[in-house]
């Protein structure tokens, strides 16, 4: 990550390693600053008020690892965004006072399409951040990814009876309109097959005709010039000699004296070759002069053509392989359309067994989701009573929206349907006891929803879906054993995910791979924000400062001594993994 004028960084290179990393500091040092300008590199809102003092323009970069990150990979590709090296995925935004320019892989970008990137990069949980939770179409995503390979392998067996069954509706409601829609349809077909047909198009004819044009159009002045050139070189009636013939004796007059000097013989062998190569060029003037032509008629044609391709180039393609491939279109749908008739009927026996077969596959997943969502429930139940929000209830619901011409469900219900089944789930949430459940976006505050993701990403293993997640002061209003108990979850879920935290605890700081410590520093008169990473005897220190006393010897002790044992612990998580990687 590299940062550049950006509120109190006046420059930062950031290199976060694999697993999980905290960023720790005294209050105010500028640790969200750092959380901010990922945002802005990621497309979130930012006024031009985050230039640093006495700076054009702020650049903030984020560079991703392509390979742990299908979902972005997938989008770049559909946009032309690839690179030779595809092994990584560049996002950039220069702020100015007139606004923001973004680049994906350095190109120029939208916001929209970097956007559409990068939420599948990252995830940013924090009071002011984008937080994928309030968007309630990811909820069905992250219940599907509760489920084990089975449940995943009924989510794609599903989407594949879908995809069938929607092609087969789309070409059935192309071929539904009205007859008279349908012969005014073949009528403009007809008319334009006829139009390009006639003309008779060839690939490359507009070029070979714009060179001739060109020819026809300078005849009476090549005749003139070549002429002119020829009598020069070959003589006429008005020369006593042409240029060649002058060559020529002049080299026969100096070979009379070669044996004079031999420099002189050396010259008259120069002379004569000259002489041989305007000959040479006399005759091809020559050849050339007899195939100029001086016809009106055939300049007239050639312009005529080129008018009638022109005319076709306005209506059907801006060449003429364009307008040979848009007759090849509208031919194949004419005769679609003159078949439509016998295919009517068949596709309407498709649809409907098909709709059968999608329905009975979208049933059995939507009663395995339905018993997904009272395991996932409970478990999250708990794991937010372990991450201080004890009494907080949590729910899956469910909604299904007749369609008659949706999928046919074995009860007999006819529901509307999409590529991830019938249902509509959403979320809802009771964070205090005694308060009803709502939906998240109406009752969880910032750090409620960052301890909620937290719940349902150890939940769900979602790791490999979004590989960076970043938790800014998810630990905000909490302490104690819950502090332990964030810290040892961040550290398992980092097993799975690139994973960063903004902390101010050192239980959650003990359990990191990667330390880092923002602090503030004065040069030149001005202050700037400046991060560097800990070693080990450096961490012992800031957490034992974190604890409340950086100098004391009892305080160095028990930092050192929670440093170590969650050092064992990660050992052990690590040991697990690779079990599991290999069985």
């Amino acid at each position: 990550m590299t940062v550049r004028n950006f509120a109190l960084i006046d420059e930062l290179h950031l290199q976060l390693k694999p697993g999980y990393t905290v960023l720790t500091g005294e209050t105010g040092a500028g640790k969200s600053i750092i959380v901010d300008a990922l945002n802005a590199a990621l497309g979130e809102r930012v006024s031009s008020e985050v230039i640093r003092g006495g700076a054009d323009t702020s650049v903030t970069e984020a560079v991703f690892e392509a390979g742990d990150a299908a979902r972005a990979t997938a989008v770049l590709a559909e946009n032309g965004l690839t690179e030779d090296d595809s092994s990584i995925i560049i996002l950039s935004r220069e702020i100015s006072a007139g606004g923001s320019r973004y680049r994906v892989n350095r190109r120029v970008s939208t916001l929209s399409l970097l956007s559409e990137i990068s939420r599948h990069l990252a995830d940013i949980h924090g009071q002011h951040q984008h937080q994928s939770l309030i968007h309630e179409e990811n909820h069905l995503h992250y219940l599907d990814q509760y489920g084990a390979r089975a449940h995943l392998q009924l989510v794609g067996r599903y989407r594949e009876k879908y995809n069938e069954f929607a092609a087969a509706k789309a070409e059935l409601r192309s071929l539904q309109m009205d007859e008279q829609e349908r012969s005014r349809r073949l009528d403009m077909l007809r008319f334009q097959i006829q139009e390009i047909g006639s003309a008779a198009l060839q690939p490359g004819e507009e070029e070979e005709l714009t060179a001739r044009r060109q020819v026809l159009q300078a005849g009476e002045k090549l005749l003139t010039t070549l002429a002119e050139v020829n009598g020069l070189l070959a003589g006429g009636e008005d020369t006593a000699l042409g240029a060649k013939d002058a060559l020529q004796e002049a080299a026969n007059r100096l070979s009379t004296v070669g044996d004079v000097d031999p420099r002189l013989a050396a010259a008259a062998g120069e002379l004569e070759r000259l002489a041989y190569q305007a000959d040479d060029a006399a005759r091809t003037l020559g050849d050339y002069l007899d195939t100029v032509e001086m016809d009106p008629a055939l300049l007239d044609g050639v312009e005529a053509r080129l008018d009638l391709i022109a005319g076709l180039k306005r209506k059907y393609g801006a060449s003429v392989g364009e307008i040979l491939e848009f007759l090849q279109n509208v031919s194949a749908e004419a005769e679609r359309l003159c078949g439509s008739t016998e295919r009517l009927g068949e596709l309407e026996q498709l649809v409907k067994r098909l709709a059968v077969e999608a329905g009975e596959v979208a049933g059995e997943l939507s009663q395995a989701r339905r018993a997904l969502a009272d395991e996932l429930a409970e478990g999250v139940v708990e794991e937010l009573s372990q991450l201080g929000m004890p009494g907080a209830q949590f729910d899956v619901e469910f909604a299904t929206t007749h369609d008659p011409e949706g999928v046919a469900l074995p009860d007999g219900r006819h529901l509307q349907a999409g590529p991830t089944g019938v249902d509509e789930v959403r979320f809802a949430l009771s964070a205090n006891p005694g308060e009803p459940l709502k939906p998240l976006a109406k009752v969880a505050s910032g750090g409620e929803l960052s301890r909620l993701m937290l719940a349902l990403k150890s939940l769900c293993a979602r790791g490999a879906e979004v590989p960076t997640i970043v938790f800014d002061e998810i630990d905000v209003g909490i302490g104690g054993v819950t502090a332990q108990r964030i810290g040892e979850k961040l550290l398992a879920l980092a097993q799975h995910a690139q994973v960063l935290c903004v902390t101010h605890l050192p239980q959650v700081a003990n359990f990191a791979d990667q330390h880092l410590v923002v602090d503030k520093e004065v040069a030149g008169g001005r202050t700037k924000t400046v991060v560097r990473e800990l070693t080990e005897q450096e961490r012992a220190a800031e957490v034992a400062r974190m604890y409340g006393d950086k100098n004391g010897k009892a305080a160095m002790e028990h930092a050192e001594q929670a440093l170590a044992e969650a050092g064992r612990l990660r050992a052990e998580l690590r040991a697990q993994n690779e079990t599991l990687q290999r069985d």
